[in-house]
């Protein structure tokens, strides 16, 4: 193992090149340049519009869902366009935090245990050979007292989590806890054509101004 005195030595005197002040650039020419740039200036105004869409759209899903206590996918409608709007429980990758557990339990909301509590040897003594050779010969009376960490264990939501939540009485706990146990998805279909999709999107990227009247 590396010693940390003498690394630290090593680095004592090594100064970086400075750098220049005011010095311009290297300039060269980049052919698609404006159109990447042009792109990339839209692609932000359109990703900030689309989440605002996306957040109409989930809410308006999540409203029904509430109201008719039911998960099963819906289809939205608007003129020509379709898209089916799925409520789905949470991945059993995402893990609740302690506060959503909590949550949960004190409602009697099921949940499925993802990793049990277990001990584990803190980082600070992992590579302390000479403390491990002492452990590993008589553990009791040579260790310190925290070289033992402990995690708690971690909980996911349940296969019957989300029927549990819609069946609750308040509202407002209501819309909490489904949100906490699902996602939701909306696959869409647009019924237009290639021009009707660009004049929309140019509704986005250029905004009338709204009227002061």
């Amino acid at each position: 193992m590396s010693n940390l005195f003498e690394a630290a030595a090593e680095k004592v005197g090594t100064v970086d090149a400075p750098r220049g002040k005011g010095k311009a650039k290297p300039e060269i020419n980049v052919e698609g340049l404006r159109h990447y740039a042009a792109l990339k200036n839209a692609q932000k105004q359109i990703d900030a519009a689309l989440e605002t869409l996306k957040e109409d759209v989930n809410g308006a899903a999540l409203d029904y869902f509430l109201h008719a206590g039911r998960k099963d996918s819906i289809q939205g409608i608007e003129g020509d366009t379709t898209a089916s709007l799925q409520l789905r429980k949470r991945t059993t990758r995402s893990v609740l935090s302690d506060q959503e557990y909590s949550v949960l339990s004190d409602l009697g909301i099921d949940t499925d245990l993802a990793t049990d509590a277990r001990f584990y040897i803190d980082n600070k003594y992992a590579e302390d050979t000479e403390l491990l050779g002492k452990v590993s010969a008589a553990l009791e009376g040579i260790v310190p007292a925290d070289f033992l960490g402990a995690t708690s264990p971690k909980y996911v939501v349940s296969g019957n989590a989300v029927d549990q939540a819609l069946k609750i009485e308040d509202e407002s706990m209501r819309e909490t806890v489904v949100e906490m146990v699902t996602t939701q998805a909306a696959r869409c279909k647009f019924g237009g054509s290639n021009e009707e999709a660009l004049n929309i999107l140019r509704e986005v990227l250029f905004p009338k101004p709204k009227s002061t009247k």
